[in-house]
């Protein structure tokens, strides 16, 4: 393994704070799988057996998961990134995202039998992968927390912050303007004024059933501007 590789591995979530020694133990005993992806490969299926953890080391992907016939949600995410290591668990292990490149990406994939066979038994590795796994719990509960005093713009902005998958980047949704109205409680009418609003303060792009957020950061800070 070339060092620029190695290094790349030691700053990763789950391997930072361990030492280069230990980290050799861990390449010694689990199988690091360094794969390549071209732009439009399939790199997991939504409803398949989560069997892997996977790490976008470089390159952009797209997540895209359907929640229903009326609710599609699409988001590009840029290396390096962790990709949701808890689908791995539970009583239905799957993957609950469709991965595609979208330019040329660097995976490193490390099977579910090598993680709990052979990673758990290092300390920093297995303290670091629990307290990654806590601040998912901490940070999807506090998309779920209720807000005692709210306008529809945003319960909207909170609404797309709950179907994503990270804070940043591109978003888009594929949902028609009456199904969304009725997930948030409101007309159709209302809705409507809602989008459009946001729509010229340029945030969002609006087409036949679809929503495009180019930036979601900017929703974010609108929402914030607005508490």
């Amino acid at each position: 393994m070339s060092e620029s590789v190695f290094q790349r591995i030691q700053l990763l979530p789950l391997f930072q704070g361990s030492s280069r020694e230990e980290l050799l133990r861990m390449l010694e005993r689990a199988k690091f799988n360094f794969i390549s992806a071209e732009p439009r490969e399939v790199i997991l299926h939504q409803g398949k057996a989560a069997t892997q953890l996977v790490y976008v080391l470089s390159g952009s992907v797209q997540c895209r998961q359907v929640l229903s016939a009326d609710l599609e949600v699409t988001e590009y995410i840029e290396g390096p990134h962790l990709f949701q290591p808890e689908n791995l668990f539970g009583a239905s292990p799957l993957w609950r995202h469709t991965l595609t490149a979208v330019t040329d990406v660097q995976l490193l994939m490390i099977s579910k039998q090598d993680l709990m066979v052979h990673l758990m038994d290092f300390w920093t590795f297995r303290m670091a992968f629990m307290n990654y796994l806590c601040r998912l719990t901490e940070t999807n509960q506090s998309k779920l927390a209720p807000r005692s005093s709210i306008t529809l713009q945003s319960a909207f902005i909170d609404y797309v912050q709950q179907l994503v998958i990270t804070p940043t980047g591109h978003k888009e949704l594929k949902i028609g303007m009456k199904q969304l109205a009725l997930q948030l409680s409101t007309s159709r009418l209302s809705m409507s004024k809602c989008l459009n609003h946001l729509q010229q303060l340029g945030v969002l792009k609006l087409g036949r059933k679809s929503i495009v957020i180019p930036d979601n950061n900017r929703l974010i800070d609108l929402a914030r501007l607005n508490d």
